[in-house]
């Protein structure tokens, strides 16, 4: 038997299905909020959520996508046609999705999240306000000395972030 390219057709016209395999097992954590998500999406307990509830939780979960995204993403998986998705059908292309972060993509993420003003940067008062916001006692000095021993000019860049991050 001969194999398909993905993209091609077969006889007849029809585009195979093609499902991506996953690059790794999802971890225990990535699990729990997988069935949190859906859970949480699935409010009245029917066992499915929508299409619009796949966009929302892939978007919670850091990914930003679009209404087509989510479209492609369903036609990859050979669901297409499917409205509502179950539990099976939707932790599979989400599982798909975060096996497909890799340890860049989410030490960048992490970074996003420091840097609330999107200024490119982390500065002390931004660093004391996630401290603040994360219930975390550090003195000001300590803080002052984070930006002044990672960063540059009082910033931590994202590039000196990652620095950090892979800092053996």
């Amino acid at each position: 038997m001969q194999a398909v390219a993905p993209g091609s057709t077969l006889a007849f016209g029809r585009t195979p299905v093609v499902r991506p395999a996953a690059r790794r097992d999802l971890t225990k954590d990535e699990s729990e909020a997988v069935l949190f998500a859906f859970e949480t999406l699935d409010a009245e307990r029917t066992g499915y959520v929508s299409r619009k509830q796949l966009k929302v939780a892939l978007r919670a979960l850091g990914f930003g996508v679009k209404k087509a995204d989510v479209a492609d993403l369903l036609t990859r998986h050979g669901e297409e046609s499917t409205q509502q998705l179950d539990f099976q059908t939707f932790r599979r292309v989400v599982a798909d999705m975060l096996c497909q972060r890799t340890p860049l993509d989410e030490h960048r993420r992490a970074f996003q999240l420091f840097d609330v003003l999107g200024q490119g940067a982390i500065d002390f008062v931004t660093l004391k306000r996630v401290a603040k916001s994360l219930n975390l006692d550090i003195p000001d000095e300590e803080l002052q000395d984070m930006i002044h021993e990672f960063g540059k000019d009082g910033l931590i860049t994202e590039q000196d972030w990652l620095a950090i991050m892979n800092a053996d």
